[in-house]
């Protein structure tokens, strides 16, 4: 009798491609939500780092220019200074916008092959619920996506490690511009920090080992169920 024949083995192996497609899928949800967290806190420091740069620049370029005179008489007239200062500050927020549609792109390439990996998945079991006879064609190919899976999926994870960082960095500087208290913003920055490090750290030990478990369940029963092809 060969597994195909055998409606408990065939029943296993399509448990464990379930669960390892419902584990994936939250993943991909959870990577897709930190990405968007990581391209509005990139947008944001984009844009503050341009506005500075870019101010930096023009007040020097006028410092050297026309003088510390010249400078003063701007800063005291503020009809000349504020459109000034909007204009730079409207270029920041461009590039801002430049910078979170840039990285979308790139987040998307990145989860491309993941997603459409797992959309494949599906539409296979899907097919072989309905067409009962495709077991062995259906076996073949998911064991095949599900491999696939297992490499790519804790690497993506993986990648998303040092995300905190650019969290504490943001928050640093968001609360520096905002309250211009060096001790509380360095202090909210690092607060920051430890909080997503440890929500990384912590998501990652326990989910990813539940998974490394699955994909050891998953290899043993594949190399029983293909032994007996």
């Amino acid at each position: 009798m060969t597994s195909t024949d055998n409606p408990s083995r065939q029943q296993e192996i399509q448990l464990a491609l379930n669960s390892i497609v419902e584990t994936s899928e939250k993943w991909l949800g959870r990577l897709r939500k930190r990405q968007v967290r990581v391209r509005l806190a990139s947008a944001f420091l984009t844009t503050v780092l341009v506005f500075f740069i870019t101010g930096g620049g023009i007040l020097s370029y006028l410092l050297i220019r026309y003088g510390w005179t010249y400078l003063a008489a701007l800063f005291q007239n503020p009809a000349k200074a504020y459109p000034l200062a909007g204009g730079i500050f409207l270029f920041g927020v461009i590039c801002g916008f430049l910078t979170y549609f840039f990285m979308k792109r790139r987040h998307e390439s990145e989860l491309k092959e993941l997603s459409s990996s797992l959309d494949e998945m599906k539409k296979k079991m899907k097919e072989a619920r309905e067409d009962p006879g495709s077991a062995r064609g259906f076996t073949e190919d998911a064991l095949s996506l599900a491999d696939k899976i297992m490499t790519i999926l804790p690497q993506l994870v993986r990648k998303r490690n040092q995300d905190s960082l650019l969290f504490g960095v943001a928050a640093f500087i968001f609360t520096i511009s905002v309250s211009g208290n060096l001790p509380v913003a360095i202090l909210v920055g690092v607060i920051v920090w430890l909080y997503f490090r440890y929500e990384t750290r912590k998501t990652y030990d326990q989910e990813i080992s539940k998974f490394e478990e699955q994909k050891k369940s998953f290899d043993q029963r594949k190399n029983e169920f293909l032994d007996t092809l």
